[in-house]
């Protein structure tokens, strides 16, 4: 099979349940190109009909003998049904049933009609058809037979095929299949594109491999497909001979393309992207004048901000700098804390630049083709109330040796990070709005526990016996804390002393 993102995630994040759980595509590795396997479903069909599959255990047994719910999927919107699909699949990921007409076989069925399902415990990973539209579909089989589609396993609609589907057909007929293939495009960065700007082909595009023993080029056609083929095993770097002002590389790479390996016989899927070069660049200052150790920040065309849309992102760490890369000519705003989250780490109300709440205020930054804007900089007003809590660390007897983490969880918010004040001793900021409840554990290491401080269930003196078996973790005491009370700056919380089990 092509080697591609084909590996799926799902991610649980600190949203609501009903939007909780999103799906992240992992890069596959250029391989060896295993080609098209006898137990393969690959075809190119278009959708005729969708159903939910029914929800309950009960139910399970009507839904395959077609007791289905008809739903017309015109919107695309197929796997967000109200109705879970068959147990034992979670309620947040229905299943859907997708009907295909099958115009090109690549591998498996001979049938013109299948049927494809989607969702369950793919979860956020499971590919929404849309009724009447053409795919090409690589599936999966999984529970009880049925053969199922993901984001992340190589379906795409038919126009995003227009580089596979030579290396598909090629396989299918024995031929000689490309090494490395995909299309070049003109892009923007992640939620910057302009509004009814698509990312283009860019055809007649020189491009070249190069190892340090091999050369190799071809270009573009005119829907900026490329091929490479014959290319021997090495670490390659990817060129191109683009226009002036743009660089090739990846929506979500910072920079350009880093190079890659590719063994011999490979089929690697690598579509790749031309991004404009200017960058916007800064720093987020407080109140006091000295930059943000913490700041989280997006940037918008100026009229497309919304509160709940986000934008290019951007992060200001330690140096104190944040970046906004491959960014094209035109007229932006910057937001700060777009969530206007209650983050001790970086405790202040959304603004945006040069520093004012209301986004009809914020100063339009021009960026021109290729330009590199400095120190445009955000500073804000008064933060949300904050102080410091000191941590210290005790154990029952000696330490033993182990890895301790330590944190504080909020009941709003989000959660102070812990900086080391010294040997044993943490600090964190705390909100006034939010209560926490500081806890820490010790994973120990293996065998290196000080048995003579260790208390047996055995009673005294039995502890340094040799059927002592340590527990690969100890948890502290914990403590509740109120953010608003101002008499607590310091606080303790104890280990236990270790208490072994026989063996």
């Amino acid at each position: 099979m092509i080697r591609r993102a084909i590996l799926g995630i799902c991610v649980l994040m600190s949203l609501p349940i009903s939007a909780a759980w999103a799906c992240t595509c992992t890069q596959a590795a250029p391989g060896k190109c295993a080609g098209l396997q006898k137990d393969d479903v690959v075809f190119l069909g278009t959708v005729t009909d969708i159903q939910h599959v029914a929800t309950t255990n009960t139910d399970t047994a009507a839904a395959n003998s077609g007791a289905v719910a008809n739903v017309d999927n015109s919107d695309g919107n197929a796997g967000v049904a109200a109705n879970p699909g068959v147990a034992p699949a979670s309620p947040a990921f229905p299943v859907t049933r997708y009907r295909f007409h099958i115009e090109e076989r690549f591998s498996g069925t001979d049938a013109a009609e299948i049927e494809i399902f989607s969702g369950g415990d793919d979860g956020d990973c499971g590919y929404r058809f849309q009724k009447g539209a053409q795919y090409i579909v690589y599936t999966q089989q999984e529970t009880e037979g049925r053969l199922f589609a993901t984001v992340c396993n190589g379906t795409r609609t038919v126009s995003e095929g227009r580089a596979l589907l030579p290396q598909l057909r090629a396989m299918r007929s024995g031929q000689r299949v490309a090494s490395v293939f995909g299309v070049l495009r003109r892009s923007d960065p992640p939620f910057l594109a302009p509004r009814e700007d698509p990312d283009d082909p860019l055809p007649k595009i020189g491009l070249k491999l190069r190892s340090h023993y091999d050369r190799f080029q071809t270009t573009t056609d005119g829907d900026g497909v490329y091929s490479f083929y014959d290319v021997h095993a090495g670490e390659y770097a990817f060129t191109a001979s683009l226009p002036a002002r743009m660089e090739l590389t990846q929506k979500t790479l910072v920079g350009g393309l880093p190079p890659f390996k590719i063994p011999n016989g490979a089929c690697y899927e690598y579509n790749v992207n031309a991004l404009p070069t200017g960058h916007i660049q800064g720093t987020v200052y407080g109140p006091d004048g000295k930059p943000l150790k913490i700041a989280s920040l997006e940037l918008y065309r100026v009229g497309s901000y919304e509160d709940s849309r986000p934008g290019l992102w951007s992060f200001q760490g330690a140096k104190g700098v944040f970046d906004f890369d491959h960014v094209g000519a035109g007229e932006y705003v910057i937001v700060y804390n777009r969530r206007n989250i209650e983050n001790p780490n970086s405790p202040f109300p959304r603004a945006f630049n040069p520093g004012v709440a209301d986004p009809g205020e914020a100063q339009t930054i021009t960026l021109k083709e290729g330009q590199d804007l400095r120190k445009v900089n955000v500073k804000l007003a008064e933060g949300y109330p904050t102080r410091k809590l000191r941590v210290h660390l005790k154990w029952d007897g000696a330490r033993p040796p182990g890895t301790v983490t330590i944190q504080a969880k909020a009941d709003r918010g989000d959660n102070p990070a812990a900086e080391k004040a010294a040997d044993g001793s943490y600090e964190f900021t705390l909100m006034d709005s939010a209560n926490y409840t500081i806890t820490a554990f010790e994973e120990l290491l293996p065998g290196h526990a000080p048995v003579r401080h260790i208390k047996s269930r055995r009673g005294a003196g039995a502890a340094a016996s040799s059927d002592c078996n340590v527990p690969p973790r100890v948890d502290a005491s914990s403590v509740m804390v109120p953010g608003a009370d101002e008499t607590a700056k310091e606080i303790t919380i104890l280990f236990p002393s270790i208490a072994c089990t026989n063996q």
